[in-house]
């Protein structure tokens, strides 16, 4: 099951932003898998994401989470999926329970990039100074 809960994080909709919070889940679940949720498209590590052309983002903590989740499974553990949506103006991760398991450190870990100057300023503003 996934939905009980919407964190939405302040954030620059922009590539940068997706690609931070991917880094951070990576972090805790070191053999994430990932999937763009508009198109079913797999990818079986952070480095084969194409970022800046996902803005809708499924992350699994493994291949079994990630084949459960594929079949339907009601076996499904608690926080076992993570589908976090880039939006203009935030970052909003769906997930089942904030509490438990590494979602605690998920969440602080994007909230604290989040909050870092760099991705609350749109990458023109550095091309224009350079």
């Amino acid at each position: 099951m996934i939905g009980g809960n919407d964190i939405v994080i302040r954030a620059v909709g922009s590539p940068a932003s997706l690609d931070a919070c991917a880094r951070v889940v990576q972090r805790q679940w070191p053999h994430a898998r990932f999937e763009d949720a508009e198109t079913g498209k797999k990818y079986s590590t952070y480095g084969d994401i194409p970022i800046g052309q996902i803005r809708h983002l499924l992350a699994y903590p493994n291949a079994k989470a990630e084949d459960l989740w594929d079949a339907d499974s009601p076996d499904s553990p608690i926080n076992s999926m993570l589908y976090l949506i880039l939006s203009e103006n935030s970052v909003t991760a769906v997930l089942d329970d904030p509490n438990v398991g590494e979602m605690p450190a998920i969440l602080e870990g994007i909230r604290t990039m989040m909050e870092m100057e760099i991705w609350n300023t749109d990458a023109y503003c550095f091309a224009e100074a350079a």
